[in-house]
């Protein structure tokens, strides 16, 4: 899966390509949606989209392996439907077990 992130992190518009997901094979949820809603501008962006997001990933058979991608590769965006915030303190969490 090639996805579109900030060029600068949530400072700018311009999309950079290059986000590779090994596990993305094009019949995710995701797939069928804009990647930008899953790259949002800010943290306020990111919390409205929240709800919206949890249920696209909700529903995907690959929601446990996007979020593994993503704390393995401390990804930008919405991942496995969960913030940076979120797993920012996941990756808190393993450490101190």
């Amino acid at each position: 899966m090639t996805l579109q992130g900030p060029a600068q992190h949530g400072s700018s518009t311009k999309r950079m390509v290059g986000i590779k997901a090994p596990f993305f094979d094009g019949s995710q949820p995701c797939a069928q949606i804009d990647s930008e809603l899953f790259f949002p501008e800010s943290a306020g962006d990111a919390v409205r989209l929240k709800p919206i997001i949890k249920k696209i990933c909700g529903s995907c058979d690959f929601q446990s392996e996007c979020l593994e991608y993503a704390l393995n590769t401390n990804s930008f965006g919405i991942w496995g439907g969960t913030l940076e915030t979120e797993r920012r303190r996941m990756l808190r969490y393993r450490k101190a077990s």
